[in-house]
């Protein structure tokens, strides 16, 4: 039997995954123009499957996480619907499974939305290029951020390594890591949920207004080179020059006022805890703290250091391979 046109499907059954993210450097910045560099946590994930709905059904979400609050699931039907416009698609049933912790400062909506555009794209055979991904993935998060630089998205989209990014595009990808920091660890700490990421970005958006002109040209030049150093620094397998990079980043976001009393209180237990470098990933006021230390011994000291300051603690490796 024949199918009418107005029958047949749009598209076939298509997957797709986003990575979570570690903003190192450029965390607000990079919306000014800042050079940023992000890594891929490959071990958090989401994954998107699309498939035909009913003709005349729209598109409806599948999103198994009780957690989330009716905003929270608004916001990703309206992803949803975005991303069908975008392919092209009018029915489609979505369904969501996730691992990255929610409003962690992780990337959950980058996450999401690389994994949604790349299941449509898979149901309908598209070939995307990294452009095109990021770009469609960055107007999605738009509509839960209410901006978007598209570092998170580009980050979210990269297999193990990093991404250097400025003014909306990617500079270029870090895949290999020197063998000099084979030993050196990440001390991830979780605070707790955050406000919406959205309250955090207009908070630090008011913060760099209020700064003079000079000032705020001085600070995105300081962390334009913070971002480049860092890159080479991983490349080169450089500590030194990698905790001193970060360092800078984290001297950026104090004069944004993202960091809780709590946070603030966990970062001085890192650093008293021998940590080489720590400051807050993300949008802030809320989330995650990110320290480096030099080796496995330091990261669990630093780890017990902050444990009754933080609803949880993972040590991550710092070579790519290993996340």
């Amino acid at each position: 039997m024949t199918v009418p046109p107005a029958m047949a499907p749009q598209f076939e059954v298509g997957t797709g995954f986003g990575y979570a993210k570690l903003i190192l450097v450029g965390d607000h910045w990079v919306l000014d123009g800042a050079a940023a560099l992000a890594v891929a946590l490959p071990q958090w994930r989401t994954v998107v499957s699309v498939r035909p709905a009913a003709v005349g059904s729209g598109v409806l979400v599948d999103t198994p996480d009780a957690d989330l609050s009716t905003d929270q699931r608004l916001q990703t039907l309206a992803m949803a619907r975005l991303a069908c416009q975008q392919a092209q698609v009018g029915d489609a049933q979505v369904s969501v499974t996730s691992t990255v912790p929610i409003r962690r400062r992780l990337g959950s909506s980058a996450a999401f939305a690389v994994a949604l555009v790349r299941a449509l794209a898979d149901g309908k055979g598209e070939d995307l290029s990294d452009t095109t991904l990021v770009t469609r993935a960055r107007a999605l998060e738009a509509l839960v951020h209410g901006q978007s630089s598209g570092l998170d998205p580009a980050a979210a989209s990269v297999g193990p390594g990093a991404v250097l990014f400025q003014n909306g595009m990617v500079v270029r990808r870090i895949t290999s890591i020197g063998p000099g920091l084979a030993a050196a660890r990440w001390v991830l700490a979780d605070i707790g949920q955050g406000v919406p990421t959205a309250h955090a970005v207009r908070h630090a958006l008011a913060q760099r207004t209020n700064l003079a002109a000079q000032d705020r040209n001085l600070w995105l030049a300081r962390v334009t080179s913070a971002a480049q150093a860092a890159g080479r620094a991983l490349e080169q397998g450089n500590l030194d020059h990698l905790a001193l990079a970060l360092n800078a980043a984290a001297a950026s976001l104090v004069p944004l006022d993202i960091a809780s009393e709590s946070m603030q209180l966990a970062l001085q237990a890192m650093q008293r805890a021998g940590a080489a470098a720590v400051k807050p990933t993300g949008a802030g006021m809320g989330g995650c703290l990110l320290a480096l230390a030099p080796n496995v011994t330091t990261a669990l000291a630093v780890a017990e250091a902050c444990g009754g300051l933080s609803k949880s603690i993972h040590v991550l490796a710092v070579r790519p391979a290993e996340l």
